[in-house]
């Protein structure tokens, strides 16, 4: 092979060697503009999760437990009948609402409740079981003692039942006219119970 035909090959060979390399260069160029190509206005490139709460942060509105009901008074009754009183408040409708709980802290269900209905015939003929009817508080400034309210057919505002059973707590209310606005606190008598002094709140 002639001195010019060894020139002649090496040019064509740098040739294809620098079109190769252009080549390279140019597919890693694109490659790289998809990468980084950035994403359309408005759309996050972060995966959506699909609104899902954090179950461990305090914005969770299922973590919010309602406070329990605060006892301002016990009494204790026969057979180991307790009365917890959580509320004695005046209502803006001119009466006193008590509420609390009944327990019954033995092993055997308790059915003497037409005890607690006091005496009254017409509030026995009307409700014709036991309740909280007897009921009754004191006004010591005035001197007045207060009965529980009763609806147009004689029946009192109060909570009925016929049982308490073992080891169970039952919700109870009763309704009285309210005492002068001057008058903040009343004694609380329920039959076969101890009375207990009641400080009146509002709503």
């Amino acid at each position: 092979m002639s001195m010019r035909q060894i020139s002649q090959a090496r040019r064509a060979a740098a040739a294809v060697t620098a079109a190769v390399a252009l080549t390279l260069a140019l597919a890693a160029c694109g490659s790289g503009d998809k990468q980084d190509k950035p994403s359309p206005a408005g759309q996050s490139s972060t995966p959506d999760n699909g609104g899902a709460v954090d179950q461990g942060g305090n914005g969770d509105p299922g973590s919010a437990k309602p406070p329990s009901d605060k006892v301002i008074a016990t009494l204790k009754g026969e057979k180991g009948i307790e009365l917890d009183i959580t509320a004695a408040v005046r209502d803006t409708g001119g009466f006193v609402t008590i509420q609390g709980n009944l327990r019954n802290t033995t092993d055997k269900d308790f059915q003497d409740t037409t005890d607690w209905r006091g005496s009254e015939l017409e509030i026995a003929q009307a409700v014709g079981g036991g309740s909280l009817a007897g009921a009754t508080f004191v006004d010591a400034k005035e001197k007045k003692r207060y009965y529980v309210l009763r609806d147009t057919e004689n029946r009192p505002l109060v909570t009925t039942l016929s049982s308490v059973e073992a080891k169970a707590s039952v919700p109870v209310f009763m309704q009285f006219p309210a005492p002068p606005e001057t008058v903040n606190q009343v004694t609380f008598s329920l039959p076969t119970f101890q009375s207990v002094t009641l400080r009146l709140g509002s709503e």
